[in-house]
C-alpha cells in the first residue's frame, strides 16, 4: 500500500465532500471574492456546477485509493 496515494485520496474525498455539502456557501464566498476583485459574476447561481464537481473529486478519490491498494 502506497501511503502518498491514500493521503491524496484522502483530500480528493473530503474535498468533494465539502463541495457537495456546502454548495450554497461556496457560491456565496466566490460572489463575495468576484465583488471585491472588481469582477462581475454573470451567472448568480452556480450550485449544479459544485454538485457535479464534488462528484468529480469522489471518482478522482476512488481511483487514487486503489490505485493506492494495488501499489
Amino acid at each position: 500500500m502506497d501511503i502518498l496515494y491514500f493521503i491524496r485520496s484522502i483530500i480528493f474525498l473530503v474535498g468533494g465532500l465539502v463541495t457537495i455539502i456546502f454548495r450554497k456557501e461556496l457560491n456565496n464566498f466566490k460572489n463575495r471574492l468576484l465583488i471585491r476583485f472588481g469582477f462581475k459574476s454573470k451567472v448568480k447561481n452556480e450550485i449544479k456546477g459544485y454538485y457535479q464537481l464534488g462528484i468529480v473529486f469522489i471518482i478522482i478519490s476512488v481511483i487514487l485509493f486503489i490505485v493506492s491498494i494495488t501499489l
